[in-house]
């Protein structure tokens, strides 16, 4: 199962992350990293979720078809699908169209107390 996490993590944290799994050698997922929380709702709004799911849904599809699916305008659409393409999130597919190639896409957030 391919698996992509989008989290919210300090550059530090990230480095740590890394250190740890290429020392474990293992199959860690991929990772979509922001620093603040801020900087994630602005790159994953409500309509990129949205698209994300649909392609979940449906599969492969143009982006024409992605546009009539979602009843916006394809400018609209492939700007958001261009956003994503750059975050890794969804891909050209071989066969034609755009793809999630990812089987799990979750999305974490912890919140945490200072210590003071």
């Amino acid at each position: 199962m391919k698996k992509m996490t989008v989290r919210v993590e300090s550059f530090d944290a990230g480095l740590d992350r890394f250190k740890r799994a290429f020392e474990s050698a293992e199959y860690q997922g991929e990772f979509v990293t922001f620093e603040s929380m801020r900087d994630m709702m602005s790159a994953l709004t409500s309509s990129r979720w949205e698209l994300i799911r649909a392609l979940q849904a449906e599969g492969p599809m143009s982006l024409r078809a992605l546009a009539r699916r979602l009843g916006r305008d394809v400018k609209n659409v492939h700007r958001d699908v261009a956003a994503l393409k750059d975050l890794g999130l969804i891909d050209d597919h071989r066969d034609g169209g755009i793809w999630v190639p990812y089987d799990e896409i979750a999305a974490e957030l912890s919140l945490r107390r200072d210590a003071a």
